[in-house]
């Protein structure tokens, strides 16, 4: 299974971001994991990556809603994609399986969907397999469930 370099995590549930971690170590899948509860913090950290011209992450999972934040996961991809025009590998981990929300998504650039739940470890294992495509922009977008 490849590595992924780094990935940034947004989500405001301090939990999930232990479970997640956890995930990712069992699985091999990165070596270094940045967790950030807040999608405003979310984009200053990567306004200043790109602007200090410093390595982006390789891979950013979005919650969908980030309590305490001034706008959502879904515009956070969307800002990060257009406003920052960057072609990082992007998409949301949400509990929530709306299809008019994965739809906003996709119009704001992400690639992907994951369902959060507890049993987190299979979906990723599936995202790392697809991952190679979505860093080329070939793999379509994918729920993973």
């Amino acid at each position: 299974m490849d590595v992924i370099e780094s990935i940034l995590l947004v989500d405001d549930e301090n939990l999930f971001h232990l479970v997640f971690e956890d995930a990712c170590s069992l699985l091999d899948i990165t070596l270094n994991l940045m967790s950030i509860d807040n999608a405003d913090a979310a984009e200053k950290h990567f306004e200043s990556l790109v602007k200090q011209n410093k390595t982006k992450p390789d891979c950013i999972f979005v919650d969908l809603n980030i309590i305490g934040s001034s706008f959502d996961g879904i515009e956070l991809c969307r800002r990060i994609n257009f406003v920052h025009g960057d072609g990082v590998v992007i998409g949301i981990i949400s509990s929530s399986n709306d299809e008019k929300e994965q739809a906003k998504a996709v119009k704001a650039g992400a690639q992907f969907w994951i369902i959060k739940s507890d049993e987190i470890e299979p979906r990723l294992e599936e995202f790392v397999k697809d991952f190679e495509g979505y860093k080329e922009r070939t793999a379509p977008f994918k729920v993973y469930r």
